[in-house]
């Protein structure tokens, strides 16, 4: 009995590593998939926290506002120009879906004033 435990336990470990890997950078985590990327992205007064390298595609920035203001989130770069369609309010969390290419992006909160008080970086998709 204790052998197939063993044995289950291992296969199953085997395949979440075959099906997808989880990495982190700045303590900011992202899941990449096949050819999709799941980048958790958090926002406060006045910073977002995020990785700031991930894998080219389909990336889908997971996007949680753990502060007291409304924020949103722009990402831009290699002629991609792509921001969320309103202001994401305190404590919600809305999804952003981009396909990326190599290169460097800038990403920021587009309301007025945040990015000029931090709330803006640069990020790097890598092949």
């Amino acid at each position: 009995m204790k052998r197939i435990i063993i044995a289950l336990y291992g296969i199953g470990v085997c395949m979440a590593g075959c099906s997808s890997s989880q990495n982190s950078t700045n303590g900011m985590t992202f899941t990449h998939t096949g050819n999709t990327t799941i980048v958790n992205v958090s926002e406060d007064e006045f910073h977002i926290h995020m990785p700031v390298s991930f894998p080219e595609g389909v990336v889908t920035f997971h996007i949680t506002n753990n502060g007291s203001h409304n924020h949103s989130f722009k990402i831009e770069g290699m002629g991609i120009e792509k921001e969320l369609p309103s202001d994401l309010m305190p404590d919600s969390t809305t999804d952003l879906t981009v396909p990326l290419v190599p290169g460097t992006y800038d990403v920021d909160c587009p309301i007025i004033g945040h990015a000029m008080l931090g709330m803006r970086l640069s990020v790097t998709v890598t092949p």
